[in-house]
């Protein structure tokens, strides 16, 4: 199961996340901050040919109360185009939910964001977000859809007043495994929400887009004991009514206590082999607040959005062929243009390598003076 998480470390270019509180920006204004407003920056050490900004900035959390949140912005080094440079907004893959967990916080800078490398040498700007409470004050609402998407969303407001960037309104979403989560809400929520923004196009590489059937599929396996508790905190962020205090054993607390502390890599390789037997009095998928949290997560990544590239393989046991042809199929029926494009050697932790010229390929469509359409797999049924 440690693959879930390989995009992020493996794939991403290593590293161990971490962070000192000395290091993170001070907020510019005591003011309360509006979605997407710029708050702070500082330059971060970056690959030649790059310049990075950790930033802070507001974005509205699950509560809808806007605070500050994290990321980073990176960009070609060198002369800007004359009209500037479209902007990828990009969700990354589980990474926990301390704030040392997040990538804008990771040691050495940037270790954890080597994938995003191949967007800003095709010359756009990459506004990634941490998500909501991930390496600010406040709690993270792990695959809880509408906040990561609107912390996506505001990331690239974000790179838009960062002067330096010289960001423009285009806009891409992209995502990994629970960062497809976070694109797709993003892209459902773009119309209403940062009505500004020219958003082409939606990317989701082996999307985390359907939570119940996600923890299902992983009752299959021995290793769904992390998982589970990291998205019953999730939803217990979103919903403190949910229970999840009286739903835990004391076993399950104990886990708990331990997956807020410690980064997704290290709970995982931790909890080997453990599933969710004696951490629960009573199953979360079977019923309750819980599962009905769970189970609305797809209805809000399902919807009208720009038109729409899913990238799978068809060897990935964590996020299951099924499960994303599932999602596709919602995806049309919304009326969405949807590009479907598997691999038959690809699992979860190859997907992102075995569909990088795709995905490049396919941005770079979207961004054309005039995009050509879609290979629209809904239109045959």
């Amino acid at each position: 199961m440690v693959a879930l998480v390989a995009f992020a470390v493996a794939a991403c270019g290593g590293g161990s996340a971490g962070g000192a509180d000395e290091d993170r920006p001070v907020p510019l204004s005591a003011d309360a901050p509006a979605p997407g407003e710029l708050l702070a920056a500082e330059p971060r050490d970056a690959p030649a040919g790059m310049v990075a900004w950790r930033v802070v900035y507001g974005s509205t959390d699950q509560a809808g109360e806007v605070i500050a949140t994290s990321g980073v912005v990176l960009a070609p080094a060198g002369v800007p185009p004359v009209d500037a440079r479209p902007v990828v907004a990009f969700g990354h893959g589980t990474t926990g939910v301390s704030d040392a967990c997040a990538p804008s916080l990771s040691q050495p800078p940037l270790a954890t964001l080597g994938g995003a490398f191949p967007l800003v040498e095709a010359g756009y700007v990459v506004a990634a977000a941490d998500y909501i409470g991930l390496g600010t004050p406040g709690d993270h609402a792990i695959y809880v859809a509408r906040p990561e998407g609107q912390a996506l969303l505001d990331a690239a407001r974000a790179a838009m007043e960062l002067a330096p960037a010289h960001a423009r309104p285009d806009v891409v979403l992209w995502g990994y495994s629970q960062g497809g989560q976070a694109a797709l809400a993003a892209g459902a929520l773009a119309a209403s929400y940062a009505p500004e923004l020219r958003v082409r196009g939606v990317a989701a590489t082996a999307p985390l887009a359907d939570v119940t059937a996600f923890l299902r599929e992983l009752r299959d396996g021995p290793d769904s004991a992390a998982f589970t508790v990291l998205a019953a905190y999730g939803q217990s962020v979103a919903n403190p009514t949910a229970g999840l205090a009286d739903a835990l054993t004391p076993a399950g607390h104990r886990l708990l206590a331990e997956a807020r502390e410690r980064c997704a890599p290290e709970l995982i390789a931790d909890t080997a082999g453990r599933g969710v037997d004696g951490l629960f009095y009573q199953d979360p998928l079977d019923g309750g607040p819980l599962a009905e949290g769970f189970a609305r997560q797809l209805a809000e990544v399902i919807a009208p959005m720009a038109p729409v590239l899913v990238l799978q393989g068809d060897l990935d046991t964590v996020i299951r062929q099924s499960t994303t042809d599932h999602v596709v199929r919602g995806l049309c029926a919304a009326g969405t243009q949807v590009e479907y494009r598997r691999y038959p050697l690809a699992d979860h932790g190859t997907i992102y390598p075995a569909s990088l010229a795709d995905l490049l390929g396919w941005i770079g469509e979207r961004f054309a003076a005039t995009p050509p359409p879609v290979r629209d797999i809904c239109a045959f049924g």
